[in-house]
């Protein structure tokens, strides 16, 4: 299948048929509008795994069927080739110029013979640095990734996000000049793409092996990984903000979709902390004002620092805004466990005093807000802070939660209420090395530290859900 009602046949006889499928009632009949011998240039028709063709969207939307063959550019596999025909038509004949756009290839997809991505009455795109590239816009706006081409070829999976751009690169004749499609690491084997949910889908094998059994045998898992992130990414290092909003906004309503936001994030700190690239060169810059617009945008920065290296922070926080100002803008909005998140990157960056400060304040507005769990996290924040407890005594007392008139009218749950050592020499002993509990995960942290070293990752080690996964 081919199109919405088009049918391709490759037969024996290395001929190529082209039927229209139509529907009268309850008859459903099959229509020959044209064929194309493949003589000469396809030499052990049984050799050829898949084929199918390309049609200009001109001709999809008001050419004659009859003449899709004049138009096509046959694309099919054979020997592990990706192989592209194209038509270069004159008055007197028909010929078509071969060229082999991939090599090793397992199978291949396009996703316009797949069905389209549906289109929904959805809002305007977030704001972009390049929303004014009208071009950029005009060509991912109708199309998102329907005429995107994917093929696997044993390693990763691999994009061309419009097969157009595709055709035109490879009628240069220049193997120099075929545009660079996105590649997806996987470690599992990918089946197939899902585009309305950003997703590869496939299988992982496990070999089971029992004592009472003289057979191996393996048991399969599904197994799915986000493209979202690789594709924005490709996009925003070609500088086409606009065509990332396109896309972005297409998923947007996705339950993950912040996640995938996240990722994007984290793959290109990882790149920026590991290449010696200058700012001019660096493309964080572009990446954090195209996450701006988005709704959780300050949730998406401090779930990528809960989840990297203590050294990565500095890298990230050069291009954004300081972390007092993100501390800010959590507390305006409402999202106090956010502005946890980012009490632990003051406390990396300042001075034991500024974060006590901003940790009273947030334990004020979690006071008000009634929310206790959060209230109990920042308890023991402060007591991670200075394990003497006297951090701790002088928050509870500007906020009112040590008092006993408080405690009696009910604003403190009996269950959460927090038990303040008196200071003594033995303190230190009270939680050993201020440790914190694994619940601290709440507030932003997830790591258990050293006072005076709250919940940062140690030796490298990353603080993170499974990125492969869309639902983390």
């Amino acid at each position: 299948m081919t199109g919405q009602d088009s049918l391709l046949v490759y037969t024996y006889e290395n001929v190529l048929y082209h039927y229209i499928i139509s529907t009268a009632e309850q008859t459903v009949t099959l229509i020959q509008v044209g064929q194309l011998a493949l003589h000469g240039i396809v030499r052990a028709p049984a050799r050829v795994r898949a084929v199918t063709w390309i049609l200009p969207e001109h001709q999809m939307r008001d050419g004659d069927p009859s003449q899709d063959v004049a138009h096509a550019s046959v694309l099919f596999l054979v020997d592990a080739k990706l192989v592209l025909l194209q038509s270069s038509n004159t008055e007197a004949s028909r010929k078509y110029d071969m060229r082999i756009i991939a090599h090793n290839v397992e199978y291949y997809s396009l996703m316009r013979d797949q069905g389209t991505l549906v289109d929904s009455a959805s809002p305007s795109p977030p704001e972009s640095p390049a929303s004014d590239n009208a071009l950029i816009s005009g060509m991912y706006a109708d199309r998102g990734l329907r005429d995107s081409l994917w093929y696997f070829d044993g390693t990763s999976v691999h994009c061309w996000m419009d097969v157009e751009n595709l055709l035109m690169s490879a009628s240069s004749g220049d193997d120099r000049e075929i545009i660079q499609p996105v590649s997806i690491d996987t470690d599992f084997y990918p089946t197939s793409i899902l585009i309305d949910r950003g997703v590869v889908l496939g299988l992982d094998a496990e070999m089971i092996q029992r004592r009472d059994l003289h057979f191996a045998f393996f048991r399969h898992t599904i197994r799915t990984q986000l493209f979202l992130p690789h594709v924005l990414r490709q996009l925003l290092s070609e500088d086409d903000s606009a065509a990332a909003s396109v896309v972005a906004l297409r998923y947007q309503e996705l339950p993950y979709f912040s996640h995938a936001l996240e990722l994007l994030l984290h793959m290109v700190l990882d790149d920026e902390v590991d290449s010696d690239r200058d700012t001019a060169s660096s493309s964080m810059p572009s990446t954090i004002s195209f996450l701006e617009p988005f709704p959780d945008y300050l949730d998406i920065v401090v779930q990528c620092t809960r989840k990297t290296e203590v050294r990565s922070w500095r890298t990230l926080f050069r291009y954004l805004p300081p972390p007092q100002q993100l501390f800010e803008e959590s507390m305006e909005k409402g999202l106090l466990k956010t502005a946890g998140g980012y009490l632990l990157v003051l406390h990396t960056f300042q001075e034991l005093e500024a974060s006590s400060e901003h940790c009273i304040r947030l334990l004020q507005k979690a006071k008000e807000a009634n929310d206790w769990d959060l209230c109990k996290e920042l308890a023991r924040f402060l007591m991670a802070l200075d394990a003497s407890g006297d951090t701790l005594l002088k928050a509870l007392s500007r906020t009112n939660l040590g008092s006993r008139d408080e405690a009696n009218n009910g604003s403190l749950d009996e269950n959460v209420q927090v038990k303040t050592p008196r200071p003594t020499k033995d303190s230190k002993q009270h939680r050993p090395n201020g440790e914190m509990s694994d619940s601290t995960d709440q507030m932003g942290g997830g790591d258990k530290s050293k006072a005076g070293q709250v919940d940062q990752p140690q030796n490298g080690t990353l603080i993170s859900r499974d990125y492969s996964s869309p639902q983390g």
